[in-house]
């Protein structure tokens, strides 16, 4: 019954969503003159908005390439900083068009640049500069006649006649735009990516929804809508009619959605619509004018939404993407704390108070996530050292264990806050995230094992950079059994199994638009062999983790401005890595005084598949699937230490780290500095300089009252015209 309930009351929001809704269509900016270009036909902008490129339709068909002072506004364009390649046959030493120039397009860096006529000639430029047509050198023809090639495959004309060329992402699809006879899109499958001449024929999509000639197309950033635009004299018959692809740059899965039409009513004039783009955040519109009283313009537009014209939908894959990465995080959160108490365990295995408190400062992504251990571990052993006594009976966690059968609980606590970022990738947005935690365990040693149980309450904030004010609020509450055996010589097993509740909500401008429940179970394990390898004291490890998330399905309600509603199915999903390294550690001793030189190499296997998750909207109905791919796969981290101390218990530290993706260019360095001293009276005091992160300075001073501990800390940015600044402090009981 109350599934029959919701079911009503959703049919009720989407009917009323459905028919309240106003029309999503582009919002004019400004316009300006294409200067040099005559009879403008295509038009494209750089990633970064800072250089714009023209096809002109006249008798002399060229390219036209100018800078644009302000990125992505199209009346800062510099006219002095024009340069032009002539593609016509026998120009510039070019070869092939000798017909009126219909569009161009660049590959997904920039290093290639593709120019088609209205005949169906191609022609392939190499970049020597990303973007940049001034140096340039032709590619050999690829033997293919575009006008005939496949001709007739899913139409009934025998020729082409093109005018427009797109590539999907990753360059394994082609799409040319027909208008000779049955109107449609043409698919071709590449065997090399970006080489039109190992295409074959893929699908032949036919446009019948539009009254006049049809003129360019476009996708959006994954391929699953399509936009395709009018050329007409006046202006009131200049439609753009959108399309969605249930499956990425799949013609085939094609549906009308439908069309905007007056999209130069507010130019005031009339004009023949060219070529059309979107930025590439789709938040901008661009479009030139080829004939009548606007033949030399180029339009700049605002969209509502990411690539919002005639439908408005939240940015599906960067959201659940964010959600994946929480699922991932909560596990890592859970795995690391707990084995960073098996490392303080065998840190002080020959004290018998094995109870610790500790606070974590954890920055956390997949480019600077290396940055935390030094950080942590020097918290971490600062509060070891105040919040236990300094005399101690023996109770090693090995053979001088005297204590085979403890039967007495150790409990500790961890309290963690993590913050980063995960740039771009793809089509998937950056998103800033920041993670808070708080964990309680208790634990035991029985015939030199460890056996334990953990609990964990996590808050996730992830803000997605879409210009729309999206972001999750994520809570997740974990419950671990952990437990460490110790194997032949001085080698152990550390293990662990976890089981999460998660709550996710979906806010758009702090208004929730959607609720997603899910469950999660996970286990991670790892193989120190803690013999000593050399004078250095090397210990190989090795470390495995895997998870299984389930997230309910659930429907986002969107905002007034979006007036969308998407419902989305239960998503099940895998997560996982495998790493190995080896740690080093050796110390020093010198007069009255240690120096210790530590650290770790290790190379991290991404081992999560790629995510497919299914949703629909309520616009079309159709249903469609967003494919989540992961960043790295290989990735490398190494870090190297040194900390010296003197008998009075002064210490200084350096710190370098660097994690470096081999799968792409993506690193980051870590440099930390650390002044500190350790006073008899249980009072520490520590100076943390980080050149790295805005020169941030943190002071602390921790103290022990008995059973109360008593932490003072504050936090400046050096060298910064608006310094941040803050105060903290923390008091606290040991049970």
């Amino acid at each position: 019954m109350q599934k029959i309930i919701n079911g009503l009351i959703l049919f009720l929001l989407v009917f009323q969503f459905t028919h309240l809704k106003a029309e999503v269509k582009p919002t004019f900016v400004r316009s300006a003159d294409t200067t040099n270009v005559n009879q403008a036909i295509g038009v494209t902008l750089t990633p970064d908005g800072t250089r714009i490129h023209f096809s002109q339709y006249g008798t002399s068909p060229v390219i036209t390439q100018y800078d644009l002072s302000i990125p992505f506004n199209v009346s800062s364009i510099d006219t002095a900083s024009i340069v032009t390649l002539n593609v016509n046959s026998g120009d510039s030493g070019d070869f092939l068009v000798s017909n009126r120039l219909e569009g161009h397009t660049f590959n997904s860096d920039g290093t290639k640049l593709y120019a088609i006529d209205m005949a169906g000639n191609m022609n392939v430029h190499s970049l020597s500069t990303p973007y940049d047509i001034s140096n340039f050198s032709k590619d050999a023809d690829d033997g293919v006649d575009w006008a005939t090639f496949a001709a007739g495959e899913g139409g009934s004309d025998s020729a082409r006649r093109s005018h427009g060329i797109r590539f999907n992402n990753d360059g394994t699809k082609m799409f040319l735009m027909d208008v000779n006879g049955t109107v449609g899109i043409a698919e071709f499958n590449l065997s090399t990516p970006f080489l039109p001449g190992s295409a074959s024929f893929g699908n032949f999509f036919a446009i019948t929804e539009n009254s006049v000639t049809i003129q360019d197309f476009d996708f959006d950033d994954d391929g699953t809508r399509m936009y395709v635009i009018e050329s007409n004299e006046a202006s009131t018959n200049n439609k753009i009619y959108v399309y969605k692809l249930s499956t990425g740059f799949d013609t085939s899965t094609a549906t009308f959605v439908g069309s905007v039409a007056n999209v130069f009513s507010a130019a005031g004039a009339d004009g023949s619509a060219g070529g059309m783009r979107f930025a590439k955040n789709g938040m901008k519109f661009y479009q030139v004018t080829w004939a009548s009283t606007l033949k030399n313009k180029v339009f700049e537009y605002d969209l509502s939404c990411p690539f919002g014209i005639v439908i408005c939908e939240a940015d599906v894959a960067t959201a659940i993407g964010a959600q994946a990465e929480i699922a991932k995080n909560i596990i890592y959160q859970n795995s690391n704390t707990i084995f960073k108490r098996f490392d303080w365990l065998r840190r002080n295995e020959e004290k018998r108070n094995l109870n610790s408190h500790n606070i974590k400062l954890d920055i956390n992504n997949p480019i600077l996530a290396s940055f935390k251990h030094k950080l942590e571990n020097s918290l971490k052993h600062n509060l070891e050292n105040s919040l236990n006594n300094n005399q101690f009976i023996h109770a090693s966690l090995k053979d001088k264990n005297p204590f085979k059968n403890m039967r007495n609980w150790s409990h500790w606590s961890h309290v963690d806050i993590s913050f980063g970022r995960v740039g771009e990738k793809g089509f998937i947005k950056p998103k800033d995230i920041r993670t808070r935690g708080i964990m309680f365990g208790a634990d035991k040693l029985i015939d030199n094992k460890i056996f334990g149980l953990a609990f964990r309450y996590g808050n996730d904030d992830v803000k997605i950079d879409t210009g729309l004010g999206s972001k999750l609020d994520a809570q997740a509450y974990t419950l671990n059994m952990y437990g460490s055996l110790p194997l032949d010589g001085k080698s152990n097993l550390n293990t662990l199994i976890g089981a999460s509740f998660l709550s996710i909500d979906q806010l758009v401008k702090n208004t929730v638009t959607g609720e997603r429940y899910g469950r999660q179970i996970f286990t991670s394990m790892i193989y120190e062999n803690e013999n000593e390898y050399t004078r250095h004291n090397l210990t190989p490890f090795g470390k495995f983790e895997i998870g299984i998330t389930q997230l309910s399905e659930y429907t986002d309600f969107g905002t007034s401005a979006t007036n969308s509603v998407d419902v989305h199915e239960r998503l099940t999903f895998k997560t996982g890595n495998a790493s190995g390294g080896f740690k080093f550690d050796d110390t020093v001793y010198l007069d009255n005084k240690t120096l210790n030189r530590n650290g770790f190499v290790e190379y991290i296997f991404d081992l999560t598949p790629d995510i497919d998750h299914f949703y629909k909207n309520h616009i079309d109905n159709t249903t469609v699937r967003k494919t989540i791919k992961k960043h790295s796969l290989h990735n490398i981290r190494g870090n190297i230490g040194f900390e010296y101390m003197n008998v009075n218990g002064y210490t200084f530290a350096i710190n370098y780290e660097r994690f470096q993706s081999l799968s792409n260019s993506a690193y980051s360095d870590s440099l930390l500095f650390k002044l500190g001293k350790k006073q008899v009276n249980q009072a520490n005091f520590d100076v943390i300089y980080d050149p790295t992160n805005n020169n941030n300075t943190e002071i602390s001073y921790l103290k022990n009252f008995g059973n109360f501990k008593l932490k003072i800390d504050s936090n400046y940015s050096l060298f910064s015209k608006i310094p941040d600044y803050g105060a903290n402090l923390e008091i606290s009981g040991t049970f």
